[in-house]
């Protein structure tokens, strides 16, 4: 028996924790009725069992406008494909992944950002 085949098996009990759902939508091209391209937001995955956790608390810079812009970690199976740039709702919040996801046998963590304003 192999790591992978040990991380295999704690699958079960990694989703066992995912306590929330995300929807998934990405920018997608096609083709309009004229024969032109376009982009649209697409709903790919629309309910991902997740968990968040957030590294930091800091989540309000005070200006003109009291700005909302703080970063979390979705945690998620390794099913589901994850690209940057994706937006991402959670409990009737939207992020947007920052970066690639960390993929690993048991689950991926994709890191998001909210930006916003309060």
């Amino acid at each position: 028996m192999n790591v992978q085949d040990i991380m295999r098996k704690a699958i079960p009990a990694v989703e066992f924790m995912y306590d929330r759902t995300a929807a998934v939508k990405r920018h997608t091209e096609y083709v309009k009725p004229s024969g032109a391209t376009g982009q649209r937001w697409e709903g790919i995955h629309p309910a991902v069992p997740c968990r968040l956790s957030a590294p930091s608390l800091s989540n309000t810079n005070q200006g003109v406008v009291n700005k909302i812009d703080y970063d979390v970690k979705m945690i998620c199976s390794a099913d589901f494909l994850i690209l940057p740039g994706d937006v991402i709702t959670v409990d009737g919040r939207e992020y947007t992944s920052a970066n690639e996801p960390f993929v690993y046998v048991s689950h991926q963590e994709v890191a998001l950002t909210r930006k916003g304003t309060a």
